[in-house]
């Protein structure tokens, strides 16, 4: 059939329909006396399947080899393809739940936190005087030629006299840790997290706790993690404090 009888009877449009086959996807033969590119009609449940795989986002280069994979290795594709789609799904849903939230405050964000490999210390001192902890254990990581990428604060007890919690540093995933006395390492997952950027004294820092912390009950976020603030790079003047969340009621 030509590609105008084709493009009718698989929905797809005609331009698609040649972009396929310039990808080897389809294939055609030119007719003798008009040069026509010509369709087989077992050809139009493959176009359709394409076109389905296509809007599902998934890339030229894969369909390509699930075309020449065995039926194994297609049922193998089909499951990974799956499992991405559901996580973009996932993703969708927990920025609509932030978009209807009633956020109000344009300090407070969402977003996806890749994953890292962490260095932890123990530390103990007042709300929002942990500096000096901080200088501490950064000589100590100089001191072992280990790089840093980010630095991180993790609550863990206490009370508005006296604060037990953990410092971080995020660092390099091959990075050997085993020399570090003190120290224990972690590899933080990747995570949806709401932030609260915080620029003021870092007394006052409780208050920025308990105001993310409100945002998330009231808009129904359930934390998935520790509440931690995070120094992006060398600086300490700064902070965001964030936690990863999901969302109640909503898939996991």
């Amino acid at each position: 059939m030509t590609i105008q009888a084709f493009s009718m009877k698989t929905g797809i449009p005609k331009s698609t329909l040649r972009f396929y086959e310039e990808k080897h996807l389809l294939t055609s033969v030119r007719q003798d006396y008009s040069n026509y590119r010509m369709y087989a009609e077992n050809q139009v449940p493959l176009a359709k399947m394409i076109a389905s795989l296509r809007t599902a986002k998934v890339p030229i280069h894969d369909i390509q080899l699930y075309l020449k994979a065995d039926e194994n290795r297609q049922k193998q594709m089909k499951q990974k393809w799956i499992q991405t789609i559901k996580e973009n799904q996932r993703q969708l849903e927990i920025s609509l739940r932030y978009l209807e939230s009633d956020y109000g405050e344009e300090e407070i964000y969402m977003f996806e936190k890749p994953a890292e490999k962490v260095i932890w210390f123990e530390a103990e001192a007042s709300p929002g005087q942990f500096s000096g902890e901080f200088e501490l254990r950064r000589k100590q990581m100089k001191q072992h030629h280990i790089p840093i990428k980010n630095t991180y604060l993790r609550y863990l007890s206490g009370s508005s006299k006296q604060i037990n919690a953990e410092i971080g540093f995020g660092v390099p995933a091959n990075i050997n840790t085993a020399p570090v006395p003190e120290a224990f390492s972690e590899e933080m997952r990747r995570s949806f997290c709401i932030g609260l950027a915080f620029k003021e004294d870092f007394s006052k820092i409780e208050a920025a706790y308990r105001k993310l912390i409100q945002y998330c009950m009231t808009n129904n976020w359930a934390p998935a993690g520790s509440i931690f603030e995070w120094y992006r790079g060398d600086q300490m003047d700064e902070a965001d404090i964030i936690i990863p969340v999901t969302y109640i009621g909503g898939k996991p």
